[in-house]
């Protein structure tokens, strides 16, 4: 039997932009897919860096995530992908995205595009940082970037409750958007804001003025596109 093309897409932007629900759309749409969270790769709570200026705890900076081991871990799901798929899947703790929205009869108008795919292992790698690492920005094929207003992403993260991480839970004290998430985003994906420093293989989603179901309808064409398996095979 024939080794399976195992294909990496990288998700990342903002928190509360969206890129969560375009990864599990996804997931829920490709026939095979493996999903490597950076959540799950944030170091202990006690070496969660302290930003100077507020005193407070900088979850949004990448010296809180363990970029090695994730990038251990994508790499793991190349090599053996159908150890990954065997997996039980954990749950998902930070549980603030919209996929459940939409079903399967949602997307019948990419119904061509999906069969085309269906024989692809997908590693899908999501988080906010993850185009802030080399290594890792390296080793993803595909590579999305979701982005919203400040105002739009203020609004959906200032809703949320809180988050679990490794030893408890976080909730955001007050002003914490403003204080950190947001100086922290600009701060380290600056590059990626301008078409003149971006990666030009990283592709642009804005969900102020795209639906989650359009951004994923984007996202299935323009992998069928480069790895459409009935034509002339992927095209690298």
């Amino acid at each position: 039997m024939s080794k399976p093309l195992v294909v990496t897409i990288g998700i990342s932007g903002p928190s509360c932009s969206g890129k969560t629900t375009l990864a599990l759309l996804l997931k829920k749409l490709l026939n095979r897919v493996i999903v490597i969270n950076q959540d799950e790769f944030y170091k202990s709570d006690d070496q969660i860096p302290v930003d100077e200026k507020t005193g407070l705890a900088n979850w949004d900076s990448p010296n809180a995530v363990d970029f090695k081991s994730l990038n251990r871990s994508i790499n793991k799901a190349r090599e053996d992908p159908f150890s990954f798929l065997a997996k039980k899947e954990k749950p998902l703790q930070n549980n603030h995205h919209g996929s459940d929205l939409l079903s399967l009869n949602n997307f019948a108008d990419v119904a061509t595009e999906l069969d085309a795919l269906k024989d692809i292992i997908f590693v899908i790698v999501e988080g906010f940082l993850i185009f802030c690492d080399q290594e890792v920005c390296d080793n993803l094929d595909n590579k999305f970037f979701v982005k919203a207003s400040k105002k739009i992403l203020k609004s959906r993260r200032e809703s949320r409750k809180g988050y679990v991480t490794l030893q408890g839970y976080w909730v955001d004290p007050p002003n914490y958007f403003d204080r950190i998430v947001w100086p922290q985003y600009i701060l380290w994906n600056d590059h990626l804001l301008h078409d003149d420093t971006r990666d030009p293989t990283i592709q642009v989603l804005d969900t102020d003025s795209t639906s989650s179901k359009d951004i994923t309808n984007i996202a299935i064409k323009s992998l069928f596109h480069r790895y459409n398996m009935s034509t002339s095979g992927p095209k690298y």
